[in-house]
């Protein structure tokens, strides 16, 4: 039968060979448990971690475009909380076409599309009339959340490509190129939220993108 737990602040560790289970007093309660050595487990749940794919290639870029399979719904009732995550990997592959800057933007709104407002945009040094393979990293975590201007995330792109200096971006020395950014405040408890990233590779760029993999953790 069900059983009602209160929330409340941690406990003491219990005795030895005990384990305490409790709800912890937080604007996202969790299920907690603590051991006799003062370990704290969190329960997660099917909502804490949610992760995204595609299933089929992308091909174009040069103009900015939404990665398929980078979106994440944020479910409802369960707003982003600080030191949540959002981590995204992808690859890209391009033609000898196309010299510009590739650009990567993440993507806070409600379309799922590149209708949604930029939070963050990384953008590397021009590429070259080379082809080139590359595999995209990016990590993301909201510092603070909110209404308003609350909300700030901080992130790290990292871009790995089969050239040293040449092909899809001349940025760095060794075939990568790690670039931080912050965000500007903005409006995290809006509903119906997706978080998801879009890629530009510029003019002329012929690209094609055949794996797309995104992860949410909300704490």
């Amino acid at each position: 039968m069900p059983f009602i737990l209160p929330e409340q602040a941690e406990p003491s560790s219990p005795a030895a060979g005990k384990m305490i289970a409790y709800v912890d007093q937080t604007a996202t309660p969790r299920l907690k448990l603590k051991d006799d050595a003062g370990v704290v487990i969190t329960q997660i749940d099917d909502k804490s971690r949610i992760w995204n794919a595609s299933v089929a290639n992308q091909t174009g870029f040069a103009a900015d475009t939404y990665l398929v399979g980078s979106s994440i719904a944020i479910p409802t009732g369960r707003l982003p909380v600080a030191k949540a995550l959002y981590m995204l990997r992808f690859d890209m592959v391009k033609t000898a076409a196309g010299t510009a800057t590739p650009i990567l933007i993440i993507r806070f709104g409600t379309a799922g599309t590149v209708a949604d407002t930029a939070r963050l945009t990384f953008t590397w040094a021009v590429g070259t009339a080379a082809i080139d393979t590359a595999i995209i990293q990016v990590y993301v975590t909201f510092r603070t959340v909110g209404s308003g201007t609350s909300a700030v995330i901080s992130g790290v792109a990292t871009m790995d490509h089969a050239l040293a200096a040449t092909g899809i971006t001349t940025t760095g020395t060794g075939g990568d190129g790690i670039l931080p950014v912050t965000s500007a405040g903005f409006d995290s408890t809006v509903a119906n939220s997706i978080i998801g990233a879009s890629f530009n590779g510029g003019t002329s760029f012929a690209g094609t993108n055949t794996l797309v993999q995104s992860e949410w953790w909300n704490p």
